[in-house]
């Protein structure tokens, strides 16, 4: 190291190196030490000496990790303490989203959204002689069958019957068929598996079949399947 330089700081440039490399310079005195350091390769190569003598006794110290609270100190020793929050502003977040999932769960419950698209079904309801001709609509989203009578060939004092013929084959009568076009509401059980169903129509007194079976031939039939 020149000499010239030993004389500027107390204790010579080597001590320098050393107050340098542990932090502990005086602030006034850095700049002016940095300012011979990046001028002067010796004193470069003092405080590399020095930086790696003290690492030597941190070696011997074993790692450890603080524990959290200790970061919250220094936080709160630097930035202040924050303040901590009402029970019910800390609560709060979490009502609000669960409301909010409930009207949006509700939303998409009403609105069907999830639902799978229910089948439309259909038939042609027609006799043997083509006399009388009835379109059936079967509707799976709500339920209802609509009929629509395409021919006249009733009767005075007469009506049509709708029948359901069942798998063990029994007729099961829907509704009494008065005017050009009549709605049935099916009991969910029934609508729930009605494709393919065979529809039957007869015809009746004015009250209908008197002991609830067909009591005269068949006027019409056919099946709902799906267009």
């Amino acid at each position: 190291m020149k000499t010239t330089l030993d004389r500027d700081v107390p204790g010579g440039w080597e001590a320098g190196a050393a107050e340098y490399s542990l932090g502990l310079m005086p602030k006034d005195e850095i700049a002016g030490f940095e300012a011979h350091l990046v001028a002067e390769p010796d004193l470069q190569q003092d405080v590399a000496a020095w930086a790696e003598y003290f690492a030597c006794f941190t070696d011997l110290i074993p790692e450890e990790t603080p524990p959290p609270q200790v970061l919250r100190r220094i936080e709160g020793k630097v930035f202040g303490a924050v303040e901590k929050a009402p029970v019910w502003q800390q609560v709060l977040p979490y009502l609000i989203g669960a409301v909010v999932g409930v009207a949006l769960a509700w939303i998409v419950f009403a609105s069907g959204l999830l639902e799978p698209d229910r089948p439309v079904l259909s038939g042609t309801l027609i006799g043997a002689d083509g006399a009388l001709t009835l379109e059936a609509r079967f509707d799976a989203s709500t339920g209802v069958l609509t009929v629509v009578r395409t021919s006249d060939g009733v009767a005075d004092g007469r009506v049509l019957e709708l029948w359901h013929l069942r798998d063990d084959g029994e007729p099961v009568s829907l509704a009494l068929l008065r005017g050009q076009e009549t709605l049935v509401a099916l009991s969910p059980d029934l609508a729930r598996d009605f494709s393919g169903a065979v529809l039957l129509v007869s015809e009746e007194p004015a009250g209908g079949a008197p002991q609830g079976q067909p009591s005269s031939g068949l006027r019409a039939e056919g099946r709902l399947t799906t267009p």
